[in-house]
């Protein structure tokens, strides 16, 4: 009887310790608003979105309800401003896409998986400023690019956390990027 007592006990304790909670990682939360701000010298922003995405097998940008084009639209407009009154600033957005593709994984040990997702997010950008007679007085073109991979069969939760870092990373690294061509060939129109 006593031995019959100690092992229902340490079957229960087990069942309890068993039953711990789950860790749910939360959403990164990323502001758009403490990222690099520039000041340019004109009258008027103009932002043409001249990107048209391919609807594709690896194009996942219809799948986000924030896609890296909308991110990049949101920085422009809550950090590029303007001052003055003569020049036009006009930024087209050639390219904000993010792709996924199936790959192998060379490096998989032998109880690993065999294939793995490769997640690519590529911003290409235009900056010119024209005067007032629409002479094109400065241009500079930037682009960002970044990678990373994740394992084929993960939660949903995870795949949506690993995508958004790899899209507020590469923006990240834009944003400073358009900070630094700008300071060299727009030196004279910038605050």
């Amino acid at each position: 009887m006593y031995l019959k007592n100690k092992l229902v006990s340490l079957f229960l304790l087990l069942f309890i310790l068993a039953c711990g909670p789950v860790e749910i990682i939360s959403p990164l939360e990323y502001d758009i608003s403490k990222l690099i701000k520039i000041s340019i010298n004109s009258n008027k922003i103009t932002v043409n979105s001249d990107y048209n995405p391919v609807f594709s097998e690896n194009n996942i940008e219809d799948q986000l309800k924030d896609p890296p084009i909308l991110q990049i639209q949101n920085w422009i407009k809550q950090n590029i401003t303007s001052f003055g009154n003569q020049n036009e600033f006009v930024i087209n957005i050639l390219d904000a896409s993010i792709t996924k593709k199936e790959i192998d994984n060379l490096e998989a040990k032998k109880y690993e998986e065999k294939t793995i997702y490769l997640y690519e997010v590529f911003f290409l950008v235009e900056y010119e400023l024209y005067d007032a007679a629409g002479y094109l007085l400065a241009n500079t073109t930037v682009e960002s690019s970044r990678s990373t991979t994740s394992q084929k069969f993960i939660s949903l939760n995870e795949t949506e956390l690993i995508i958004y870092d790899v899209i507020n990373k590469t923006l990240l690294d834009f944003t400073n990027e358009t900070k630094s061509m700008i300071q060299i060939y727009m030196q004279e129109y910038i605050q």
